[in-house]
């Protein structure tokens, strides 16, 4: 699969966003300047930096199992594409992956089968952002 990096440096990345409020999307950009730095470091043009960079960014983007973490997926995809760490092909898929489980969880919650504990998996924002941080976020 091939990646085209954009033109994003380090110095772009290290300025604060809005975006930063979600714990996922800072977990990843936290990880995308890590792996950009380290790269850099290591003597490696800019592109292969951003190259490894991306690389980083998609491995620790959030897993799609909760309802929760599909938005926090969707939100890093759409960070990610900004920063030029996910691709425009890659992204569709990423994106359609996260419809098909954001429905499919959906689906577990409104079930008449589905345990108290499932019906409301919806967290609130602090919770979400401790418990992100809990899998390794820190």
């Amino acid at each position: 699969m091939t990646y085209y990096a954009t033109s994003v440096t380090f110095d772009e990345v290290a300025k604060p966003t809005p975006s930063f409020a979600n714990a996922a999307v800072a977990h990843c950009c936290k990880s995308w300047k890590k792996a950009f730095r380290a790269a850099i470091n290591d003597d490696l043009p800019d592109y292969k930096a951003a190259l490894k960079a991306g690389e980083t960014y998609r491995a620790t983007m959030p897993p799609l199992s909760t309802c929760d973490g599909c938005l926090d997926f969707i939100a890093c995809v759409a960070q990610g594409i900004l920063l030029g760490a996910i691709s425009e092909k890659e992204s569709s898929k990423l994106l359609y992956a996260a419809q098909v489980a954001l429905t499919a969880s959906n689906s577990e919650q409104k079930s008449p089968k589905s345990s108290p504990s499932s019906a409301n998996s919806t967290l609130s924002i602090a919770k979400r952002i401790q418990k992100f941080e809990d899998i390794g976020g820190k």
